[in-house]
């Protein structure tokens, strides 16, 4: 991982943030169910939700931004705004609109949008065999 342009090792490291969302959206119900203290862990608060937001959003946004200017797929860019997007809302707004789990499937749906603009980039990058150190995209 260490030979792999900015671009690249962004989209994994954004990759990689959207699954470790996932799972801690599809784990902690069933962890506050067997580890009733976590349920007073920031873990479950809405503000740890928020929090990682100030880390997903400049991370994917550099990221697609930093993507192949020789793809310069919309897609790419639909896939991670909309993703984004539908993050923000339920982490700001999510519980009162959806409900509990609701909230839950809206930011899977979120994340799940997101990794496929990621995953849509990285393999765009690998395909044109970009070199950006060489400022060949």
């Amino acid at each position: 991982m260490g030979s792999a342009v900015p671009s690249q090792w962004l989209d994994r490291l954004a990759i990689g943030m959207s699954t470790l969302c996932a799972l801690h959206c599809l784990l902690l119900p069933f962890a506050l169910v067997l580890i009733p203290t976590l349920g007073a862990s920031f873990l479950g608060d809405a503000a740890f939700h928020r929090a990682l937001l100030w880390l997903v959003i400049p991370s994917s946004l550099l990221a697609v931004g930093l993507g192949c200017s020789r793809h310069r797929d919309r897609q790419v860019w639909g896939y991670a705004l909309a993703g984004l997007t539908v993050m923000t809302v339920a982490a700001f707004w999510g519980h009162g609109l959806f409900g509990e789990w609701g909230e839950k499937l809206v930011t899977l749906s979120g994340a799940g949008l997101l990794c496929v603009s990621h995953l849509r980039n990285h393999r765009l990058c690998r395909q044109d065999h970009c070199d950006h150190e060489a400022g060949e995209c």
